[in-house]
């Protein structure tokens, strides 16, 4: 009789609960998952829909996993979900975020920038990689661009040009060759990582040199050159001596009236898809307007969108426009006389009247006294020749 008294009981408490009109809640549902029944979290005053309310200490265990509330949120706050901190084995109530290390140490690895086998350069969870819409041109390589802004920090937009970005960035650019560029799964060589790395409001400037066994790259600010051979999407060998700049090659193309800086991550070239939005949702890009209204660099390839001048201008202001530019190298040991900047009006660029120049200069006549730019071309850039000439013709 007790026992059918206990059952009867029970099936009344149940029956109370599930005819409130409070929010219909059931003393056995759990709707966020973290493994506090509903109507206990109503009489604790907590929120039955939100799983991190209560918090909880780091031991805690009797959450539910497989609770797509409770998999999908953050508890922690280490922008690592909590099914993934799960599945990668990491505590969901312990900020164990992992971050780049802002030093140009002897070995690549030590900076903490790959996730897993460096050979397959994947970024930890706090860098990002980022694309540009126009590119610099260095012999056919590929390459992969990471940014890692430092913990609670963020970019401050400053209009087109480069943001302001805080101390401790890291932006790097790893180069690689496909053996076959018809099949990845044939693997890649990896060439170098070139690295800036701001501290103190200046920009330091460090080249790693990828080993042999592709596992690690050593810093190296000498310079060389290797033999490199692949296949293109043409089905065509290509065979040359890839040359690594040494420091004052980069120091030549990143420095500006004694001050050195990033070239290509100007916010108007990373204006890419949604990448910029994405920033400013995670808080890393601040200040910004709509990017609606910011400018975006054309596409030097996208012949569908935008003209020959806006495209030959692009291609210019990417692979020449450090140098040639007020404050640039060549015109401060030669002669002002032309600026090839995107964002001056064309008559203020001289153009014009350096067009045969610029056409003798990328066609990599061995005639020529100079071939431009100077570094990354040992390969005339085809497709980006032909567009210049197509341009410098058309003015």
């Amino acid at each position: 009789m007790k026992n059918i008294f206990k059952i009867s009981l029970l099936v009344l408490i149940i029956a109370q609960f599930s005819c409130k009109n409070d929010d219909d809640i059931q003393i056995d549902i759990d709707t966020d998952g973290d493994g506090i029944y509903d109507a206990i979290e109503i009489d604790n005053g907590t929120d039955k829909n939100d799983p991190c309310d209560p918090q909880q200490e780091a031991g805690y265990t009797d959450y539910d996993a497989t609770n797509a509330i409770w998999s999908n949120a953050n508890c922690d706050d280490d922008s690592i979900l909590n099914g993934d901190e799960i599945a990668n084995g990491t505590n969901p109530y312990i900020d164990n975020t992992s971050y780049a290390v802002a030093e140009l140490l002897p070995n690549l690895s030590e900076l903490n920038l790959f996730k897993g086998l460096m050979s397959n350069i994947e970024p930890i969870e706090t860098v990002h990689v980022f694309d540009l819409q126009t590119s610099l041109y260095t012999d056919y390589a590929k390459k992969i661009r990471f940014i890692s802004i430092p913990k609670d920090e963020n970019m401050v937009y400053n209009g087109a040009g480069l943001p302001i970005y805080p101390n401790n960035t890291i932006l790097t650019k790893t180069f690689y060759y496909l053996n076959d560029e018809r099949d990845e799964s044939l693997g890649k060589k990896i060439i170098e990582t070139r690295v800036l790395i701001k501290k103190a409001g200046i920009w330091e400037i460090g080249n790693y040199i990828w080993n042999d066994e592709q596992t690690d790259a050593v810093r190296d600010e000498s310079g060389t050159t290797l033999p490199i051979t692949w296949i293109n999407n043409e089905g065509i060998e290509r065979s040359f001596t890839y040359e690594v700049p040494d420091y004052a090659a980069c120091v030549k193309c990143h420095e500006n009236n004694g001050t050195r800086m990033p070239i290509g991550p100007k916010i108007r070239n990373i204006n890419v898809g949604n990448q910029l939005q994405h920033y400013i949702d995670l808080g890393l890009l601040t200040n910004a307007p709509a990017v609606s209204e910011i400018t975006k660099l054309p596409n030097w390839e996208d012949d569908d969108t935008y003209s020959l001048e806006e495209r030959g201008r692009a291609y210019l202001d990417v692979n020449c426009a450090h140098c040639h530019q007020t404050g640039g190298f060549f015109n401060v040991n030669f002669f002002d006389s032309f600026d090839l900047r995107f964002e001056l009006l064309f008559d203020d660029t001289n153009i014009a009247n350096v067009k045969d120049n610029i056409n003798i200069r990328m066609s990599l006549d061995p005639s020529s006294e100079y071939v431009m730019p100077q570094i990354g071309t040992a390969i005339r850039h085809e497709e980006g020749y032909a567009l210049m000439l197509e341009y410098v013709n058309s003015l």
